[in-house]
């Protein structure tokens, strides 16, 4: 039997009501649940598999899905507080030294040619002496530090209850995965036809896509740059790397890495191995930006440049990390939209 036409009008006015309320009632939650949602769609295939060969326990599939995952994120995370907090006193102790005696001038630098001399005055005269490393450092000290320290402590105790929330709900997300995806289809093509399921469907796909180029890209980068700091004498190379690859997820962010790197070791008359690591580091980015990424990630998600960056520079700015990977799909959804209005339709 048909309902009246404003039956259905009110059932869709009140759908969406309730959603917007659901919505406003977990809005602290959204990011954790979006990287759930993220996680999910790029590990499904392999969960998929596992799930042929136990079909029995879905559950108990996903719970291991969720726990190697934290192990995953949590391992380079405890790698980097550790190393941190083994530096965090020998950078005290250099503080102290520096401002009492200055920064001290790196050998080489007088012998730069026509600028040498006047660089090793201005070093000098604003950073080499007690009373200009005081001017610069004064605001820097044992307190502020502590201080500092305490603040990103509290922000990681917060973090790691979202990150409860996004294992809770990876678990939730794999092990009912394919019920959720029957649902979805279905009201995809109930409500935009049968684009509404093809969109999905390629949205999906973007996603994972997406997900799995940007980290094998960067996970790649950064242990070929990993290698090449233990290679160069950088200090910390491990730790390093680990930055590295954390940075590569965002735009340009592994260029900062390896260019703090070079710096380091040309400030330490290493110039030589400075210049040699920042043009491997150039070298190793173009390569695996424009061609092993774009090959990895393949049609899926086939943006202009402009497009892809607006994505995730926009979705970095707005959502945080996790828009690194929807701000794009959101782009990719937007100019599949678009080719859908403007491709002639058949007669």
């Amino acid at each position: 039997m048909t309902e009246p036409a404003g039956v259905r009008t009110r059932q869709i006015c009140l759908t969406a009501l309730i959603a917007v309320l659901a919505i406003w009632m977990a809005r602290e939650f959204l990011t954790p649940l979006a990287w759930a949602a993220v996680i999910a769609m790029a590990e499904w295939p392999l969960y998929r598999r596992a799930l042929q060969r136990f079909p029995n326990h879905p559950a108990w599939l996903a719970t291991g899905f969720a726990v190697v995952t934290a192990l995953v994120v949590i391992g380079p995370l405890s790698l980097a507080a550790v190393t941190l907090m083994q530096e965090s006193q020998a950078a005290m102790h250099w503080l102290q030294e520096v401002q009492q005696t200055g920064i001290p001038m790196p050998a080489w630098l007088p012998s730069l040619p026509l600028i040498g001399n006047r660089a090793a005055l201005y070093w000098q005269q604003y950073i080499g002496n007690p009373q200009a490393a005081n001017a610069l450092l004064g605001s820097f000290s044992a307190s502020s530090i502590l201080t500092w320290t305490r603040s990103i402590g509290s922000e990681v105790a917060r973090e790691s209850a979202l990150f409860l929330v996004t294992l809770f709900a990876l678990v939730s997300l794999l092990s009912r995965g394919m019920l959720i995806g029957r649902q979805a289809r279905e009201v995809s093509i109930r409500m935009f036809g049968v684009f509404g399921g093809d969109f999905l469907e390629r949205m999906v796909g973007a996603v994972r896509a997406t997900v799995n180029g940007t980290v094998l890209v960067s996970v790649l980068e950064g242990g070929i740059l990993g290698i090449a700091y233990a290679v160069a004498g950088v200090p910390q190379p491990l730790l390093f790397g680990t930055f590295t690859i954390a940075l590569a997820l965002v735009p340009f962010g592994a260029w900062a890495a390896f260019g703090l790197a070079s710096l380091i070791l040309i400030g330490t008359s290493h110039v030589l191995a400075g210049c040699l690591l920042f043009g491997f580091g150039v070298t190793v980015m173009t390569v695996g930006d424009n061609v092993v990424q774009p090959a990895v990630i393949g049609s899926a998600v086939k943006l202009p440049f402009l497009l892809a960056m607006i994505g995730a520079f926009g979705g970095l700015a707005e959502l945080g990390l996790v828009g690194l990977f929807i701000g794009p799909v959101i782009m990719a959804a937007l100019l599949l939209v678009w080719r859908q209005w403007v491709e002639p339709r058949p007669g």
